[in-house]
């Protein structure tokens, strides 16, 4: 057990380091829609427009992040975190961990609606898994072939 766990807390590490990034990144958008909302308000403002037009203001916003922004942070993560991780069968593991962040975000959005937000937990995990085996599959192709000792 100790051996497994000298093995796995390096890779782990490395996830909580690479969701600490994704969060962090995750901030940096939501300032950036938050700017983009507050100047589309505005606008919306200015025009006359319905609360029911300025609600999809929000909802452009909401669909911007689940759909483009999240699944950006969610895929490169994964592909850094197979590049990076030590212990390549772990990689799904390590990916997974690092898109926690992100996928807490996303069911944040569909928090009322369970489907959506099952399906859009099942997408951004297969999309994160996948990118960190790809990623791991291209380090090993990279990596030097090792001589034989003897």
């Amino acid at each position: 057990m100790k051996k497994w766990l000298r093995s796995v807390v390096p890779d782990l590490f490395l996830a909580a380091v690479v969701a600490l990034l994704v969060t962090l990144a995750m901030n940096q958008l939501d300032g950036t829609e938050t700017q983009r909302i507050r100047s589309d308000s505005r606008a919306a403002a200015e025009n006359g427009l319905t609360l029911d037009e300025r609600i999809d203001v929000f909802d452009g916003s909401i669909r911007r992040s689940t759909l483009f922004h999240l699944p950006g942070l969610i895929a490169l993560s994964g592909v850094v975190v197979g590049l990076a991780c030590r212990n390549r069968r772990w990689a799904w593991l390590t990916a997974f961990g690092s898109i926690l962040p992100a996928l807490i975000m996303g069911v944040a959005f569909f928090i009322d609606r369970p489907i959506p937000a099952g399906v859009l937990v099942s997408a951004y995990t297969a999309l994160g898994i996948s990118m960190a085996l790809a990623g791991s599959a291209l380090r090993r192709r990279l990596a030097p072939a090792r001589a034989p000792r003897g």
